[in-house]
Parts: structure tokens; sequence; C-alpha cells
């Protein structure tokens, strides 16, 4: 099994605003297919955390496999809450997004 994370750095005071929409993304991918329901979470400065983790906002699920986004038959949703988390995102010192892999042991 596979836990696959993306992973948004946001402008300071933007992490919950930029989670909720976030959310709204990762329930339009769940109802469209085969992903699994998303974790999603969030440090936005509230909580004890490593410095270069503030601000950040995280999707998390799983997946059997690790498979293309762009294979036959995939639906992948024309949400409108892409642009609005992007105006959000923070560019300023590189990426402001980044998926990661971890591979799990059931």
């Amino acid at each position: 099994m596979y836990h696959i994370r993306r992973v948004w750095k946001v402008q300071n005071g933007q992490a919950r605003k930029a989670a909720e929409l976030v959310k709204e993304i990762a329930t339009e991918y769940s109802s469209a297919g085969p992903r699994s329901k998303s974790m999603i979470y969030f440090n936005g400065g509230t909580l004890p955390s490593p410095k270069d983790e503030l601000n950040r906002v995280y999707m998390q699920w799983t997946a059997d496999i690790i498979d293309s986004p762009y294979r036959k038959g995939n639906q992948i949703p024309k949400s409108e809450s892409y642009s609005k988390l992007n105006e959000l995102v923070d560019k300023s010192d590189g990426p402001g997004s980044w998926v990661e892999f971890w591979e799990g042991i059931d």
C-alpha cells in the first residue's frame, strides 16, 4: 500500500482557508473515481511544529498501486477550487506545491 501526500505551502494566515479548498478538491476526486477518501490537515501556526512546516496544507490518501493520472479512463475533476487555492499558494522561494510518495507496511 502507498500513502500519497500532496503538500501546499501557503501564504501566512491562509492555511485554514486553503485547507477548506483542498477538502473540496479531495471530495471531488474521491467522488469522481477510484481515489480513496483523503485526509486533510494543516498547521497555520497555532500548534507546535517544525518551523519549516508552518503554513502547510496536506492532502493524503492511500493507493494499492501508483498509476499515471493520464491513464485511459481516469476522471480528473475540473474544480473551480484549484484557481482559488492557487491564489493562496506561496511561491516566493521555490515550488509552492509538491507530491510525496510513501510506502506502507500492512
